[in-house]
């Protein structure tokens, strides 16, 4: 039995409104694998070169955002007790999202980048992030939970909003060059506020409430939570400040900023180390494998940033990266997606059921095997990816892109095995008024037979 307690499963939306969304990030997920296998050396040049660019962002926006806007969907109005407003508008939220990923990598891509493309893709982003942002803003402005999960939807949406406005500035300058400027501090505001601020505090702030509730754990301390947020909050404020203000003066000051959010971190893996040795179930499932591996790889990519002022080596920045994104925020999102996606196609088809008829159990609407396979081809892309920065070898990177294009299709599998099963036939019973319908009420005394 799930700990439901406090949640608001009346106000879920329909189905098919965050599954658009959970069907279509595999897709671009088997994208990402394929320019992988078809680029390889190319992408390790440099950081910021077009092609490294827009690759990233077909896994960032195209993968997991896409998995975020369908999970948000579905969760605000559970957690945060009130349904998103507007929900006309999701589908075109997913059409505008996937459209513009598609023109985005399409106009970074050659040499030289096709404007037309990036200003479509400007204003399909625009539009699709913006008719996201506005529902769920208002959504959680009115929401009357103040659990710390809700707390950290909200800060993950203010740091959305920085992200979308600084990546259509730099798209619209890319394409018409209007300002010469040194990006690297405003791109290193961008990855701050769309890393750590949208995705990192999204999926620790989900996880208060996630962990305790599909592995059985105690619930996760709301003091330790709040603090959480707030030492992650000033990190995102004060990084920023630092970097604008004294980033080539004093190097060492954006460091310094950081350190709230880092302290942050700390006290978040000791308060999960805890509750996860309290689990009730200590079985240890593929997702939870997959959540474990995650934050190891997050653990990592801290230390090696730690290392960037002191050696300077440019592979750094690949490896924190890769182990980041692929190390850390896919299998986190992967393994949420195992256990969201089963929970919500029963509680939607088979939870009205119950009693009545005989109806699967959440483990039957998932592919056990599929998820472990998964998990090898997750470990196997990022390990091949780290291998291929520190020796160089190209086919590496074309084998991570075949794991890529493995790992998406095992997810898009997860989903039809989910949705395949029907909800089964229930004989309609007769109304009960139907029983008295020959009924004749007894005469009333001294009237005639």
């Amino acid at each position: 039995m799930l700990p439901t307690a406090g949640l608001r499963i009346d106000q879920a939306p329909p189905l098919h409104l965050p599954f658009r969304f959970f069907g279509t990030a595999p897709l671009f997920a088997m994208l990402t694998g394929g320019v992988l296998l078809l680029k390889g050396q190319e992408l390790l040049l440099t950081p910021l070169q077009p092609i490294t660019v827009a690759t990233l962002h077909l896994t960032l926006l195209g993968w997991l955002f896409m998995v975020i806007c369908g999970a948000m969907i579905q969760m605000i109005p559970v957690l945060a007790g009130i349904p998103v407003p507007w929900p006309s508008l999701v589908p075109w939220v997913h059409g505008l999202l996937t459209a513009g990923v598609g023109l985005f990598f399409l106009g970074l891509t050659p040499d030289p980048p096709l404007p037309w493309a990036l200003h479509l893709a400007s204003l399909s982003l625009a539009m699709a992030v913006g008719g996201f942002l506005v529902p769920i803003a208002v959504a959680l402005v009115k929401a009357p939970a103040r659990h710390p999960t809700v707390n950290g939807m909200r800060l993950a949406m203010l740091a959305m909003t920085g992200t979308l406005l600084l990546g259509l500035f730099f798209l619209a300058e890319h394409a018409d060059r209007f300002v010469a400027l040194d990006r690297r501090i405003l791109v290193g505001i961008h990855l701050l506020w769309g890393l750590v601020g949208t995705m990192g505090v999204l999926i620790l702030g989900v996880s208060f409430q996630v962990l305790p509730m599909f592995y059985m754990t105690p619930a996760f301390p709301d003091g330790s939570a709040r603090r959480i947020l707030s030492g992650l909050a000033l990190t995102l404020v004060l990084v920023p400040v630092a970097l604008l203000g004294a980033g080539v003066d004093h190097p060492w000051l954006p460091w310094a900023a950081a350190l709230p959010g880092s302290a942050a971190l700390i006290l978040y893996a000791v308060a999960t180390r805890r509750m996860l040795r309290q689990k009730k179930r200590q079985r240890v499932d593929a997702t939870l494998t997959l959540w474990l591996f995650g934050f190891a790889c997050a653990a990592v990519a801290l230390l090696l940033l730690a290392l960037w002022p002191v050696t300077g080596d440019e592979r750094l920045r690949f490896l924190v990266g890769i182990l980041y994104v692929f190390g850390w925020v896919v299998p986190v999102i992967t393994g949420m997606l195992h256990k969201i996606v089963p929970f919500l196609v029963w509680f939607h088809r088979f939870s009205t059921l119950a009693g009545l008829v005989e109806i699967p159990m959440m483990d039957d609407l998932s592919p056990v095997r599929a998820v472990r396979l998964q998990v090898w081809l997750i470990v196997g892309s990022v390990g091949a990816m780290i291998l291929a920065i520190l020796t160089g070898w190209d086919p590496l990177l074309r084998l991570a892109g075949l794991g890529l294009i493995g790992i998406g299709a095992i997810s898009l599998y997860a989903l039809w095995f989910a949705l395949r099963i029907k909800p089964p036939e229930v004989e309609k019973m007769p109304d009960f008024a139907s029983f008295f319908k020959d009924f004749v009420p007894p005469s009333a005394p001294g009237s005639p037979p």
